[in-house]
């Protein structure tokens, strides 16, 4: 897969930049995969508590790569959390693995267990995590 989505940990780990995540990321930046995050891990990210330079760490991996929550995006995660039980808590981890599926792209989290439900729906979980 030539996309990287990243979980909100994965955006925490590259606030931090001895997080092994971050040369993680690096090296698949350099063979050309775009990092990408959904708009609900974005949120669970910025709203902290964050410091100014690590939102600006994660800026410059990121950019503006943020994915939109759209009605197919929101349709598709109620369809996950239908089928993998009902969980209240699993909402986000749904929108999070609804728009990975949506981008095609590869999901890093460090929570693989969280979203192991997901892979028979479509999801792909990078072996980085």
């Amino acid at each position: 897969m030539s996309r990287l989505h990243l979980d909100t940990n994965a955006l925490i780990a590259l606030a931090d930049s001895g997080e092994r995540l971050v040369h993680r990321v690096r090296e698949r930046v350099l063979l050309g995969v775009l990092p990408e995050a959904s708009a609900v891990a974005w949120h669970e990210f910025v709203r902290g508590p964050l410091m100014p330079d690590e939102l600006l760490r994660v800026e410059r991996v990121l950019g503006a790569r943020i994915q939109p929550v759209t009605r197919s995006t929101a349709e598709l995660a109620a369809r996950l959390f239908n089928a993998t039980g009902r969980r209240r808590a699993s909402t986000a981890d749904c929108f999070v693995a609804a728009s990975a599926i949506e981008s095609e792209a590869e999901l890093l989290t460090a929570d693989r267990e969280d979203f192991k439900l997901f892979q028979p729906y479509g999801l792909h979980l990078s072996e980085d995590g």
